[in-house]
């Protein structure tokens, strides 16, 4: 190659500036631009539509999973299930939660309530039996709260009730929970009309307070003179009057029941607020027992066997119950080293009080009711033991009065005053039975038995001797008897043969009786004739047809 073929930088070509103009986008970045723009709005509805997010502490995880567990509100999903781990304790669960954007409004407030639901057997009532498919899911009760809140504490039973159920609650007070339990019935005229919500012991320890709440309509007949009762199991009673066998339904015998009702008098009585408190009386009776307004009371000094009298017994006063027995105790007498049974009554004095106008006219109003007992006392009211049921062996204590016993009176200056007894049916009826076993026991009755042998020897004696003249009889006089009784029966044989039909004596006995008769008919003419005319005894009979 020549020089000549070598080029010269002039020969080189040079660039040369061109003048811009409009840019245009590679078709290469919509795509990448596309998604962004994607991906932002997607991102922006999910933030928008995305509800809260809230934490629910349970005491266990059970049927719980992240991404799958819902929660519901009347079968409706409100909310899903985002994680389930450990609280920093591990004693519990914690389980969060994110709640629907729509139904958040209102939803998450101080008093709402979460519970998990699964198969669950209580108070009578299968629940949950749908999630045996489904699976478990957390179940969910809005409060009606103001105050918003995101960490709740779960409940591990499910509420008995929930608080868009219509009806109202009600506190009854027992002295003892016996077979009650949250989901027992209440029971209104043996209708199922509520259930048994809550138990709690107050902080005295004093009574139970049961929570009861009443569905519509039946929380109308709920007025402040209601009365509950426990109607659980079977109501057995042994009183005066025999033996009670109450038995509300076969539900209450296994998980127990409330019943309540109202007297028809107190038909008109306010209806019951929301909350009202009532006492649980033992059954029935004692529910609707009148209840007196006018209590006062004394004590009895039974020296006798109290055996058979009980708490609640009744105090009678000639067939009318006016008060009841409220305790038994005993007391020692230093002085005679004795016991003795003190029986302190309620005595209600109202019932004494004669309803009758003629009665109530003579009643002194002027005397307090402690003065007018004293005043019966001065004039034999006494206090007696006496038996209520021969069967139960149970007693009650009647009040009368007993002219003959001793003069006493009351002394309103003790507390409570003594009212004087006098002893009872059954002690007077051992008292005498004692004496006569005492009587008894003075009787020789081995100087009798000893008697009792020698009269039977001499008996045995003259027993022999009887034998023996009877032997004596069958032997000698027995042919001269035989003799005289053929000799009886000759006689009867010519006796039935005078007095034969066909004989001459019955005809000569028919002839004489003609004449008997015919004489007998004279006789009754004369007497007529006498009694017409008496003066013919005087004077003579009067010639026929002679009137004068």
């Amino acid at each position: 190659m020549s020089e000549k073929d070598i080029p010269t930088p002039e020969d080189l070509p040079r660039a040369v500036e061109r003048e811009r103009g409009p840019r245009s986008m590679q078709l290469i970045w919509i795509v990448p631009i596309l998604a962004a723009l994607i991906g932002a709005f997607v991102a922006l509805k999910a933030f928008w539509e995305s509800g809260p997010t809230i934490t629910i502490q349970f005491m266990s995880g059970e049927g719980i999973e992240a991404g799958k567990t819902r929660i519901k509100h009347k079968a409706v999903d409100v909310g899903t299930v985002k994680s389930v781990k450990l609280s920093p304790d591990r004693k519990a669960v914690v389980v969060t939660a994110e709640i629907d954007r729509n139904a958040a409004d209102g939803f998450l407030v101080e008093d709402t309530r979460f519970w998990v639901v699964r198969p669950r057997v209580a108070g009578g009532q299968i629940s949950g039996l749908s999630t045996l498919l489904a699976g478990s899911y957390i179940g969910s009760d809005p409060g009606s709260s103001q105050a918003e809140r995101r960490n709740f504490a779960g409940l591990e039973t499910p509420p008995p009730i929930t608080s868009d159920l219509p009806g109202r609650q009600f506190k009854v007070a027992a002295d003892d929970l016996g077979s009650l339990d949250i989901g027992s019935p209440v029971y209104f005229r043996g209708v199922v009309a509520g259930r048994v919500i809550s138990t709690e012991l107050p902080a005295d320890g004093k009574s139970v307070q049961i929570g009861v709440f009443v569905h519509a309509p039946y929380d109308k007949l709920v007025s402040n003179e209601t009365r509950f009762w426990n109607a659980s199991g079977v109501d057995l009673t042994l009183d005066a009057s025999g033996v009670k066998l109450q038995v509300q339904s076969l539900l209450t015998l296994l998980l127990g029941g409330i019943a309540f009702e109202s007297l028809p008098e107190d038909a008109a009585a306010p209806r019951a607020e929301a909350g009202s408190g009532f006492p649980l009386w033992a059954n029935r009776m004692d529910a609707f027992k009148v209840r007196e307004s006018v209590v006062e009371t004394y004590v009895l000094r039974i020296d006798q066997s109290a055996r058979g009298l009980a708490v609640g017994a009744a105090v009678d006063f000639r067939g009318v119950t006016v008060g009841e027995v409220r305790r038994i105790e005993l007391r020692f007498d230093s002085e005679k080293v004795r016991y003795w049974t003190a029986v302190q009554i309620h005595l209600w004095p109202e019932r004494l009080r004669p309803r009758d106008p003629a009665g109530a006219k003579r009643w002194d109003t002027t005397r307090s009711t402690s003065e007018r007992i004293k005043r019966f006392v001065e004039h034999g009211f006494r206090a007696q033991l006496r038996s209520a049921n021969l069967i139960t062996g149970q007693l009650f204590v009647a009040l009368d009065f007993f002219p003959k016993a001793p003069k006493r009176t009351l002394d309103l200056t003790r507390t409570p005053p003594e009212i004087p007894t006098v002893p009872g049916a059954l002690s007077e009826l051992e008292e005498s039975l004692g004496n006569i076993v005492k009587n008894l026991e003075k009787v020789p009755f081995d100087k009798l038995a000893a008697d009792a042998r020698k009269a039977l020897a001499s008996l045995d004696t003259t027993l022999k001797r009887a034998e023996a003249l009877m032997g004596q009889i069958s032997t000698e006089l027995a042919p001269e008897l035989r003799a005289t009784l053929e000799q009886a029966r000759g006689t009867l044989k010519s006796a039935e043969q005078v007095f034969a039909t066909d004989s001459p004596v019955q005809g000569d006995l028919r002839e004489t009786l003609q004449e008997v008769t015919k004489a007998a008919e004279q006789v009754r003419a004369l007497t007529d004739y006498l009694e017409r005319h008496p003066e013919s005894l005087i004077r003579g009979r009067r010639p026929s047809g002679d009137t004068k």
